[in-house]
């Protein structure tokens, strides 16, 4: 699998992570996070997703979209949602 291939499924797993999340109230993260925002993270991916996809990928240095900062400074640790992000914007930097 290349480096653009795992990005694109590991942002698309996040994405879909952060729908289920929301749609089936899940406590875990919700008591932890607000809907509004995994909905800003969600629409975040979204938006490098189609830049992706649309192969117009902006040099490494200007690749940075700060939710993981967001995640390890207030998010709990044990929440596997934020690990999925945080990987999940890793392999879009990796590209």
């Amino acid at each position: 699998m290349t480096k653009v291939n795992r990005a694109v499924a590991k942002i698309q797993k996040a994405i879909d992570e952060i729908d289920e999340a929301v749609v089936t109230n899940d406590i875990k993260v919700l008591s932890a996070i607000s809907a509004s925002q995994l909905s800003k993270f969600k629409e975040s991916l979204s938006i490098v997703l189609t830049i992706i996809k649309s192969d117009n990928i902006p040099p490494k240095k200007e690749r940075v979209i700060g939710i993981s900062r967001v995640i390890v400074d207030q998010w709990p640790f044990d929440l596997e949602l934020g690990n999925i992000i945080i990987e999940a914007e890793q392999a879009y930097k990796e590209i």
